[in-house]
């Protein structure tokens, strides 16, 4: 939650300093009220915050002994572009990608350990549109698209002496090093309303709110389907940042 904090601050600062050195900026006609619609296109970076939902998991780690998850939320980081649909005046289209994990360890003093670790992507396609008031806009739209779920559970010794061969013993019950990972496919939509601000004839500040829709099954190392697995909901609202750097040739 700091990072992402740090992230709004360091916009809002680079917004303001743009629209101070751009004061004549304000004195040209405004550019969004005729009925083209807008021209042009971007891309940008997209810090988001996943208010995740890890209280089923968490249940299921305590369970097994393994160290449980914040609660908190998950901070994910990506990118995004998109270009006006000049045939429908101010629908756009674009893209989005994102990711992020955390990860919880316990150790004891016998030397013994276990490690939980969730990483989660996604991406897919946007469409939305959008609404001008001179240089504030309203986006209503969302994104359509796929992402993944991973589940690394690590349980060893550190004190004990590791070897090739001990790595891989005739029994694979004896082995010492453990280390699980289940994945997780899935299809996922994502309803958002957006409110953008003009900082800069080529630059654009928005604050996204949505909802992280999506589940699937899950595979043990890639490789087998998983039986009995509990049910994990990670669906959950996120808010998101975006600062886009184009080109916006006003209307057509």
């Amino acid at each position: 939650m700091q990072r992402f904090l740090i992230t709004l601050l360091l916009f809002v600062l680079v917004g303001g300093h743009a629209t101070a050195q751009d004061d004549d900026f304000e004195l040209r006609p405004n550019r969004r009220q005729r009925s083209g619609g807008i021209v042009g296109g971007g891309g940008g970076i997209t810090p988001m915050w996943h208010f995740l939902n890890t209280s089923d998991l968490n249940s299921s780690l305590g369970a097994t002994g393994f160290p449980q998850l914040g609660e908190d939320g998950l901070f994910l980081f990506g990118g995004q572009g998109y270009f006006y649909v000049m045939l429908i005046p101010n629908l756009r289209i674009g893209g989005i990608g994102y990711g992020g994990g955390m990860e919880a360890t316990r150790q004891q003093d016998d030397g013994s350990y276990r490690s939980s670790q969730l990483d989660i992507g996604a991406g897919g396609v946007t469409i939305e549109y959008v609404i001008p008031f001179g240089r504030f806009h309203i986006a209503l739209g969302g994104m359509l698209g796929g992402g993944s779920n991973t589940l690394i559970l690590t349980q060893g010794n550190r004190l004990t002496d590791k070897t090739w061969d001990g790595l891989f013993p005739e029994a694979p019950g004896t082995q010492g090093e453990n280390r699980v990972e289940l994945h997780s496919s899935f299809f996922t939509w994502q309803p958002s309303l957006t409110f953008e601000y003009e900082l800069h004839p080529f630059m654009v500040l928005g604050l996204t709110g949505g909802y992280f829709g999506g589940s699937g099954s899950w595979r043990l190392n890639d490789y087998v389907d998983m039986e009995e697995m509990p049910v994990f909901k990670f669906e959950s609202p996120f808010i998101r940042l975006g600062l886009t750097f184009g080109l916006f040739l006003g209307e057509s």
